[in-house]
């Protein structure tokens, strides 16, 4: 059976509601809840079917550099099964695409494109390959990505018989390599699995077997990345964002060479600072607020709610917000959603990844 039908018809067993993105589908929840699948992320494993995240391979002498001159992040400091996050960016500096990279070996190089952007990711890389040695090509279906998210995950991979810790690992039963990559971020473990497409079917059934694991909608990823105040590409910024306002420190490099965009972002960073930044949001139960509520310091109008959790954590509701760069300047104030509010009851705080001078 073709891989991609195999696994959704994983998910369909298991009430899954689908979006579609270039023909691929992505599970947005399933018929437990995103209050359970929430769960596994918090509490054990959580297993995201990412297969529409296309996966493209650059592969030669000069694959990375010419990645490096396309792309925000600093590739010279990624070492072989690393993965970082990165943007393309517009001539004029704002975010144009959003990316995660792999380098698998010297001179290997895979991206996972934002769903729905992955043709434009390799429309856009082949605009550009003029002279430089290396190939590139589109790996999916015939690789697939599976994520595993929560603070039983390292546990729950070891079932097929790998080594989290090593570059690649053969299983038991498995002819081919699969590559874990464990990203380097705050929060619980998360790991990403590369498996060949004739396999992801087992590896899937052998990872849902054990007890700690089940399958998670995008929903509850986000849910998830909104607890651990990761912001979200097209609900906490869009491509009307630059790096700086949406707090993407882990995505960009301000020393590196020249890439798309550079100068904008640059100037950006060294001689001023962005009108609105993303911060996050701890809301009461009280307070009667929803995505694109207005945001109000005192009398004046200074942001807008991007996203807020579906359920309130240890009491207080999560948020996100872009707010004007101002607000940042006072520390200990509320915000409100109306103005001139006499008791403001909204806090805020600067995300993890803000990025200062």
């Amino acid at each position: 059976m073709n891989p991609v039908e195999a696994l959704d018809g994983l998910h369909q067993k298991a009430g899954a509601n689908f979006s579609f993105f270039d023909r691929l589908a992505v599970v947005e929840k399933y018929s437990i809840g995103i209050k359970k699948e929430l769960r596994y992320l918090q509490k054990s494993s959580g297993l995201f079917d990412r297969k529409a995240w296309l996966l493209l391979e650059l592969n030669g002498v000069d694959a990375k550099n010419f990645l490096q001159g396309m792309v925000s992040a600093d590739l010279d400091k990624i070492e072989i099964n690393q993965i970082q996050p990165a943007l393309i960016c517009q001539s004029k500096g704002k975010i144009q695409h959003v990316l995660e990279i792999w380098r698998t070996s010297q001179h290997s190089w895979v991206l996972s494109s934002y769903p729905g952007e992955g043709f434009q990711v390799a429309n856009l890389l082949d605009k550009f390959h003029i002279r430089e040695n290396f190939e590139f090509q589109l790996l999916t279906p015939s690789i697939l990505r599976l994520d595993l998210r929560g603070p039983r995950s390292s546990t729950v991979f070891k079932i097929l018989g790998s080594d989290v810790s090593s570059d690649a690992s053969e299983t038991s039963d498995i002819d081919e390599k699969i590559l874990c990559t464990k990203h380097q971020k705050p929060g619980v473990d998360h790991y990403s699995l590369l498996i060949p497409g004739k396999d992801v079917e087992n590896v899937a059934n052998r990872l849902l077997d054990q007890e700690d694991c089940g399958w998670v909608g995008w929903g509850a990823w986000n849910e998830m990345d909104l607890i651990e105040r990761i912001p979200v590409f097209g609900k906490d910024y869009t491509t009307d964002n630059f790096a700086q306002e949406a707090a993407l420190k882990d995505y960009i490099s301000f020393n590196k060479g020249c890439y798309i965009g550079q100068e904008p972002n640059a100037r950006l960073f060294f001689r001023g600072r962005p009108q609105n930044q993303l911060v996050s949001l701890s809301i009461p139960d009280s307070a009667n607020i929803y995505d694109a509520s207005p945001l109000f310091f005192g009398s004046e109008l200074v942001g807008e709610v991007t996203t807020i959790s579906a359920s309130n954590h240890d009491g207080v509701y999560v948020g996100m917000a872009m707010v004007k760069t101002k607000v940042l300047d006072t520390e200990n104030t509320k915000l409100s959603v109306i103005p001139d509010d006499p008791e403001p009851t909204i806090g805020w705080s600067k995300l993890p990844t803000h990025i200062m001078r």
